[in-house]
């Protein structure tokens, strides 16, 4: 239910799914992402588990963006949000909204030239009917949606349903997604436990202090 709202919001428009955060550099991404007041992330998540980090090189130009973030499992199997940073002098800088994640499946997400919107970015292709991870089984795909940097933020664009027995709509597929497609990067993606983070020293949201 919650990923079919997303796609509705998402088909044939481009999103902007940053707004301006301020000038002063995030020193550590995962420690502003733990101190985010999101309540969607309170809903869907309930209490943390476990937190990814993503790194991968959206823009094309050797440096590395970071997504941090955890499983919505009150939204259905694999469905992960998060939130995104740019590195700046200094730090980071957040790209994505201060009180929402957003939606990105890292699995075979395609990184590299995007012909339709003459950008460096990545694309990803959603089923509604199947787990990612099993869309080729799908003639139809629901949504191809494109992620991208533009004057700082970071923008999507989804260009709505995509039907594999039209040849032109299949040939789009393999293009992003076929077994013989080039990418520029593959994310580079760690896994933490909050127990991990916590000893760390990373103040875990809804944890109770020892006295």
């Amino acid at each position: 239910m919650f990923r079919s709202i997303l796609f509705v919001a998402w088909v044939a428009c481009i999103t902007v799914v940053a707004q301006a955060h301020g000038d002063d550099p995030i020193a550590d991404p995962i420690a502003d992402y733990l101190a985010m007041q999101v309540p969607d992330r309170v809903s869907n998540a309930g209490y943390l588990l476990i937190i990814k980090k993503v790194e991968v090189d959206l823009e094309g130009n050797g440096k590395n963006e970071i997504f941090v973030g955890t499983w919505y499992r009150h939204s259905g199997p694999n469905t992960w949000l998060w939130a995104g940073y740019a590195p700046i002098a200094g730090g980071y800088k957040r790209i994505t909204p201060a009180h929402s994640d957003i939606l990105i499946d890292f699995d075979g997400v395609y990184v590299g030239d995007i012909p339709e919107i003459g950008r460096h970015g990545m694309a990803q292709a959603y089923s509604l009917e199947l787990d990612n991870k099993d869309r080729a089984q799908s003639n139809m795909i629901s949504d191809v949606t494109f992620y991208y940097m533009e004057h700082g933020e970071l923008l999507q664009k989804g260009t709505g349903a995509l039907d594999r027995d039209d040849p032109e709509q299949e040939a789009k597929f393999e293009f992003f997604f076929g077994p013989n497609r080039t990418v520029s990067a593959t994310p580079k993606i760690e896994s933490f436990t909050v127990q991990e983070l916590a000893s760390k020293g990373y103040r875990i949201p809804g944890a109770v202090s020892p006295k």
